[in-house]
């Protein structure tokens, strides 16, 4: 059997490669299907739950989803109001922004979560097409982790984010890497691109190709240039548009404020974020689950005598790299979890696919009666699932077309109330990200929004007055409120009403 290399040194095969690994490639194909179907199950049992094609819950998709309504009619991120992401996910969210113009804002976002199932298989099927070399072993245990994780169908539900970089990375991936080498000199300009995308999705992109640099160097370094014009024009093309028209605020929104949020002195316990990031049960859980994956990717590198391949390398510096970005934010929402799901699926597999050299059988049906386990544990959480439904509290009160304002952001989106026929009504989106972006200006947070509540006639929020515009910056602000509205509803949701204004 004929070596392979890294370099200029022979090594020997990787586990999985040559007549067995093509003899398998069948079954590596019947696995990853298989488990895009589980994922596509599990994502649709999730949408058929009271409030799941429509929450009513803080979902961000409604964020990022009203944003791209603000986009089409005319309002400009950064410009015209805050966004605290790169522009990625809008401009991805821009085609049901103008399907809400014929349908509501409401039924625009179910048709996005109805995406969201194929988007689960995509990136289950991509894990599995960078495993397929290393055997069906491999791939049932990477295809099965991105299938099964409860947390990437959480991330799903509550902005889909993580999912969305996860996608453009590994297609990034797919393109970088053949089998266990790099891949030649265009693959790798086009693989730089997906993971430019991935960062104008979310900036922790940034992480997985900073490593895939590192290796591009050390490797093939004539390429690193290519791929490194790859990410710059995938970043840039779409980003170009909104960082011409205001460059200070778009680099203040996009990276200083995010920064500004990592060293917070209110830190999410760590044992908070490994519950996240293993399953989501409790904490005794959670470190059995993180200790059993880290024994068995411990155990398929290190028993098994093999030299690294640059795949191999990537694999093992991609999930340790991800995983310390959990632990950098001070506040930890648990879908963040699901942007490492992927980077700990290709160690594990590999680490399978090399213990399956051994006992190809016995490692086979431990990885699926562990999936099996796991399965059972989740179909019964996913099918208890339900979400508020109150979005009819909101239509009682405003009416269409009125001008509003919402915090958070949802209730107005959600209640199909997000876009105004009044002039000058405020293009304000996020109310807290907004306080975020002005937390070292508070005169220019008053300023802001005083300007947003002088044309707004209808005032929505999930709590009461003091928590909904919350901070000493933003007395003046309630005051104003109080003085101007007043409260027509108070739970479970808290309407205003400009005094003057008819209710419904």
């Amino acid at each position: 059997m004929s070596s392979t290399t890294v370099g200029a040194a022979p090594v020997a095969p990787a586990a999985g490669a040559g007549p067995r690994a093509a003899g398998g490639g069948n079954r590596a194909a019947v696995v990853t299907v298989a488990m895009a179907l589980v994922a596509i199950g599990l994502q649709v049992l999730r949408l058929t739950r009271p409030g799941g094609l429509l929450p009513g819950n803080a979902s961000d998709t409604s964020l990022y989803l009203g944003s791209a309504i603000r986009l089409v009619h005319g309002a400009l991120p950064y410009r015209d109001f805050v966004l605290l992401q790169p522009p990625g996910v809008v401009l991805v969210m821009s085609p049901f922004a103008l399907l809400s113009d014929l349908v509501g804002s409401r039924w625009a976002l179910g048709a996005v979560n109805l995406c969201t199932p194929l988007l689960a298989a995509a990136n289950v099927a991509l894990v599995g097409h960078l495993l397929r070399h290393r055997g069906w072993q491999a791939v049932l245990a990477g295809c099965g982790l991105m299938a099964v994780t409860p947390i990437t169908y959480d991330a799903l539900a509550n902005g889909m984010l993580e999912p969305l970089m996860d996608l453009f990375c590994l297609l990034g991936l797919a393109l970088i890497f053949d089998g266990d080498q790099l891949a030649g000199r265009r693959r790798m300009l086009l693989g730089g691109v997906a993971f430019g995308v991935a960062g104008c999705v979310l900036v922790a992109a940034i992480v997985p190709a900073l490593v895939v640099a590192a290796l591009a160097a050390y490797r093939q370094v004539k390429r690193l240039s290519l791929y490194a014009i790859g990410v710059a024009a995938g970043f840039a093309v779409p980003s170009i548009a909104f960082f011409s028209i205001t460059p200070g605020i778009f680099v203040h929104d996009v990276v200083l404020a995010e920064l500004a949020r990592a060293p917070g002195t209110h830190r999410t316990l760590a044992i908070t974020r490994l519950q996240y990031m293993a399953f989501g049960d409790g904490p005794l859980a959670a470190i059995c689950a993180a200790a059993i994956l880290l024994a068995v990717i411990v155990a398929g590198f290190a028993l098994v005598r093999r030299r690294f391949t640059t795949f191999d390398v990537f694999a093992l510096a991609g999930m340790v790299t991800m995983a310390a970005v959990q632990f950098s934010i001070a506040t930890y929402y648990n879908h963040f979890a699901a942007m490492v799901v992927p980077f700990v699926a290709l160690p594990l597999g590999i680490a399978v696919g090399r213990l399956a050299v051994r006992r190809p059988r016995w490692v086979a049906a431990a990885v699926a009666a562990a999936l099996v386990l796991v399965l059972i544990s989740v179909v019964p959480r996913f099918a208890a699932d339900s979400g508020p439904q109150w979005q009819g509290e909101v239509d009682a009160v405003v009416p269409p077309g009125a001008c509003g304002l919402s915090s958070p952001y949802q209730l107005m989106v959600m209640s199909d109330r997000f876009t105004s026929d009044v002039p000058g009504c405020t293009p304000m989106v996020d109310p807290f990200a907004t306080v975020l972006a002005y937390r070292n200006d508070p005169r220019g947070l008053e300023r802001t929004f005083q300007a947003a509540l002088h044309h707004t006639d209808y005032l929505v929020a999930s709590t009461t007055l003091v928590h909904a515009l919350w901070g000493s910056s933003l007395a003046p602000v309630r005051s104003y409120v109080t003085d101007h509205f007043r409260l027509v509803r108070d739970g479970p949701i808290y309407v205003y009403v400009r005094d003057g204004f008819r209710v419904g």
